[in-house]
């Protein structure tokens, strides 16, 4: 079992969580939609790696800002 971190971002419709772990070197994350909608396959939505920790946590906040932008 990977360990690591997991990040919720709430938006309209869902939660985004990504789950930020080190694999073979690298710093990887899996974003996935937690929604009461049914229908997801559990697929995430999207993926991001990186040698640091910290580049691939702001490319995640950067693509749910971007895909998923808070309610104004």
């Amino acid at each position: 079992m990977k360990t690591g971190r997991l990040l919720k971002f709430r938006r309209p419709g869902g939660e985004i969580h990504a789950y930020l772990y080190k694999e073979e070197g690298l710093y990887r994350a899996a974003l996935y939609l937690v929604s009461a909608e049914p229908g997801r396959d559990g697929s995430p939505l999207h993926t991001v790696s990186g040698p640091l920790e910290t580049g691939v946590e702001q490319d995640v906040r950067a693509w749910v800002e971007t895909h998923y932008p808070r309610a104004p």
